[in-house]
């Protein structure tokens, strides 16, 4: 595509729509896009980017390598993308986790500490939720291998997000990153917060979007639109999906393989190099598809928020009393490792 320019959409079939794609967009048509309330993906805004080099081998042998993290640990299931509460959690630095992404899969000779008890070919790894002020608190430079000051620019002329986005930090202070191994993933889930910048620095991930909850009726759905929250398992900010009558969080048609194209589902295979942006409230589910993966991303205050921020402290007030009633009974998988930490 041209260096700049309008973006112009490329959709398929009305019941198979596509996500838009556009290279180097000006500051300008970024924000007319954000505008929109759609996903799309934009190249060309990651090219001054540090982080852009990072690899897991690559991080193994660098300074950043030393930086303790924790990483789950999830028996391969294809065609799964198992719930946070589900894995195993082992602490480990991300040298250590980089050599066993890099490693064949052996248990003797791995060097991956912790690690080295889960075979590579066996277990699905991910590193996943890791706030980067925090986690390279002693690595300045890491921080400054983010720039999202274009992405930044336009968000501010855009009426999407809230006016206290001036603030926000163009670096890596306020970002979130993300390392795994394929089939690593988050399963269908929307954000309570903000709007969604993902920056893919290594490797590839699919995304399955949706749009969100209350829009079945202007987008042509009906009572067999399949998303429906649930807070079960409970995330504070994330509310995930249900698709049958159980009350559980199960949403195979976001998760799994598509056996036919739907009106109401959007897919995009976002590789190194691309920014892929999720509107609020955008259902959203994820996997690696490559051997590993890593991303960064930053969200951004939408107008919406301050409503909304109400609306989760009252439900995490409620949530905790309910789980402290019926911790006993409860089973793990039903409170998020997030809001009860399984390392440290």
């Amino acid at each position: 595509g041209a260096a700049s320019g309008t973006a112009r959409p490329t959709r398929g079939p009305p019941t198979h729509p596509s996500v838009v794609r556009v290279h180097s967009p000006s500051v300008s048509d970024l924000s007319s896009l954000i505008a929109t309330g759609e996903p799309f993906v934009a190249s060309g805004l990651l090219s001054g980017w540090a982080a852009l080099g990072w690899t897991p081998r690559g991080l193994a042998s660098s300074p950043l390598g030393a930086a303790e993290t924790c990483v789950r640990l999830h028996r391969i299931a294809p065609l799964a993308v198992p719930f946070e509460g589900e894995g195993v959690y082992v602490q480990a630095t991300l040298a250590e986790f980089g050599r066993w992404l890099e490693g064949g899969g052996s248990r003797a000779g791995l060097d991956g500490g912790n690690l080295s008890a889960f075979p590579r070919s066996e277990y699905t790894g991910y590193c996943d939720y890791q706030e980067m002020a925090a986690l390279f608190a002693s690595e300045p430079d890491a921080l400054a291998a983010v720039d999202w000051s274009h992405v930044l620019a336009a968000a501010h002329l855009s009426e999407v997000v809230a006016s206290g986005a001036d603030s926000h930090a163009a670096d890596g202070s306020r970002s979130t990153l993300w390392l795994g191994s394929e089939g690593a993933g988050t399963p269908a889930h929307y954000d309570a917060y903000g709007v969604n910048f993902v920056a893919q620095c290594a490797g590839a991930k699919r995304w399955r979007l949706s749009p969100p909850p209350g829009c079945e009726r202007e987008r042509g759905g009906d009572a067999a639109w399949p998303l429906r929250p649930t807070r079960v398992p409970y995330e504070e900010s994330s509310v995930f999906a249900r698709s049958d009558d159980s009350g559980r969080s199960s949403c195979p048609q976001l998760s799994c393989p598509s056996s036919r194209p739907s009106s109401w589902l959007y897919e995009v295979e976002l590789c190194a190099g691309e920014t892929l942006f999720v509107p609020r409230h955008w259902w959203h589910a994820v996997v690696t598809t490559s051997r590993h993966s890593l991303s960064i991303n930053t969200w951004l205050e939408a107008a919406q928020d301050t409503a909304e921020r109400v609306r989760e402290a009252v439900v995490r007030l409620l949530a905790s009393a309910l789980i402290r009633a019926a911790r006993r009974a409860m089973s793990a998988e039903d409170l998020r490792p997030a809001e009860e930490p399984a390392c440290g």
